[in-house]
């Protein structure tokens, strides 16, 4: 009787814990780091699943991730936004794991190549300031998750950075250089990112900006979450494409069941150097348009464009005609043909929306381009929702599922599908010594992706999947795709049984 007192009693502290924690401040870091025992690593890479990220980071909760009500967040950005995923390229996340406190600073500039090339090439990229005492933060949120309130935080925002954001051509010697130097200025927080995550394996990247084989810098593995990708149009293309293909909509009405369609062979055409449509609409339109083809692809480190030079251009998946072709640079640019190359994936989607609200008259209506589906165009601000998803070989990635916009892909009907890559560093050769909290972090976060808790699969982030092998006891066919290519992002889908 006194154990079962006792054990209740314990509960009930536990709860009471629980209930009256509060997020980590700054002093508590200093505190923390002066006393030695703060647990610190930083992360870059793939943008897309961010949210994703700082869902894995926080983990069901006390003894396995962020103590429950103890979570901050730390960005760059101003304004209002609070959600992870739109809080700018540089942030940082705090809590205490097991009372320890906990700092995990996240770095999403230049895109998922940068999950290998701060190794592999030696890319040096910003990050947020130690986030202890005197961080700079100007101001703060709250965020409240409605489907998962474990998630929940302070957001403090205008926060300093340390470095420089990489130009949208890439990095360079210089800025290599400035952001050395910047970084080793801010001693207390890590010197070099530990791993991350990418849209794809670094195979697709070329050696020559930091992809190819990466084993000796450290180990890669499957993430075993996958990423829907959408080919997307600005609205006025988007109702040009139904008028073409006899489909009848108007207004504010964008069913995705009446989206005109677009085939891989046609996309090819716009998006492949020295393609049938560069200039030229009659491949999508049926007949020429006064309307330039614009093209808004992203930046070569992008694991949004080397899904999109996989899947459509077959580069570098296969040899042979009509493979491995080059994508459009914005070098190829002429009169009638206009390719930019953006940084983000919020660049695009503005520069779509932009599109859209362009005047006929500036031959700037008709642009084109690859999101991932995590992009919402019914959620976002009117500067950055001008756009729409297309079908692709007849098929929507919204289908059935515009809340979501998964179910095509996991039910094996949509394959513009990719399966993310974790990556962490080896001890190599003037890297700084590994601590176990870094060595550990990005499989606790990759362990939590792959496999979260039963409560939370219906609110499992938007256009990702789960791995068919990853054991989820999430639903097949809804949350967890029903086929796999093992790991191998030019390989076909393979449906598991």
């Amino acid at each position: 009787m006194k154990m079962k007192q006792i054990a209740l009693l314990i509960a009930g502290l536990t709860t009471s814990a629980a209930a009256f924690a509060v997020p980590v401040t700054a002093d508590e870091i200093s505190n923390a780091r002066q006393a030695g025992s703060l647990q610190q690593a930083w992360l870059s890479g793939a943008s897309a699943p961010t949210r994703t990220v700082y869902e894995g980071w926080v983990g069901p909760g006390n003894g396995v991730g962020c103590d429950i009500g103890t979570s901050t967040i730390f960005s760059t950005q101003g304004g209002t936004a609070n959600v992870p995923g739109s809080l700018g390229n540089f942030t940082a996340y705090a809590c205490k794991r097991n009372g320890i406190v906990s700092v995990l600073y996240h770095t999403l500039d230049g895109g998922s190549l940068n999950a290998y090339a701060p190794h592999t090439v030696g890319t040096r990229l910003a990050r947020v300031k130690f986030v202890g005492t005197g961080n700079g933060c100007t101001s703060s949120v709250a965020y409240s998750d409605p489907t998962n309130n474990k998630n929940n935080a302070t957001v403090w925002k205008g926060c300093a950075l340390i470095g420089e954001a990489l130009p949208p051509a890439g990095t360079n010697a210089a800025v290599n250089g400035r952001n050395a130097t910047a970084v080793a200025t801010d001693p207390f927080a890590p010197q070099l990112p530990v791993g991350g995550f990418s849209d794809v394996e670094a195979a697709l990247f070329p050696s020559s900006i930091g992809g190819g084989d990466v084993s000796s810098r450290g180990a890669e593995s499957d993430a075993n979450v996958g990423q829907v990708f959408g080919v997307a149009a600005s609205i006025p293309l988007y109702r040009a494409m139904q008028a073409a293909q006899g489909i009848s909509e108007s207004g504010s009405s964008f069913d995705p069941a009446l989206a005109p369609n677009i085939s891989r062979s046609q996309y090819v055409a716009i998006a492949a150097a020295g393609g049938a449509a560069n200039g030229d609409w009659t491949p999508i339109l049926g007949a020429p348009s006064t309307q330039r083809v614009v093209v808004e692809r992203r930046i070569s480190t992008s694991g949004t464009q080397s899904s999109s030079n996989a899947y459509f251009l077959e580069n570098p998946c296969a040899n042979g005609a009509g493979a491995s072709l080059p994508p459009s640079r914005a070098i190829d640019s002429n009169p009638d043909y206009t390719v930019n190359e953006r940084s983000g994936s919020g660049n695009v989607k503005t520069a779509l929306t932009d599109a859209s609200n362009a005047a006929a008259n500036t031959r700037n209506q008709f642009a084109i381009g690859v999101l991932s589906l995590e992009n919402n165009w019914r959620l976002d601000s009117a500067a950055s929702a001008g756009y729409r998803y297309l079908k692709v070989d007849g098929v929507h990635p919204e289908t059935g599922d515009t809340e979501n916009a998964r179910v095509t892909a996991t039910n094996g009907n949509y394959t513009f599908h990719m399966e993310l890559k974790s990556f962490v560093r080896s001890n190599y050769a003037g890297a700084p010594a590994k601590t176990a909290f870094e060595n550990a972090v990005v499989g606790q976060i990759t362990q939590v992706l792959a496999n979260p808790e039963a409560a939370s699969c219906s609110v499992f982030p938007r256009g990702l999947t789960l791995n068919p092998l990853s054991g989820s006891a999430c639903t097949l066919g809804v949350q967890v795709a029903r086929m796999t290519n093992l790991g191998n992002n030019c390989s076909p889908a393979q449906f598991i049984q």
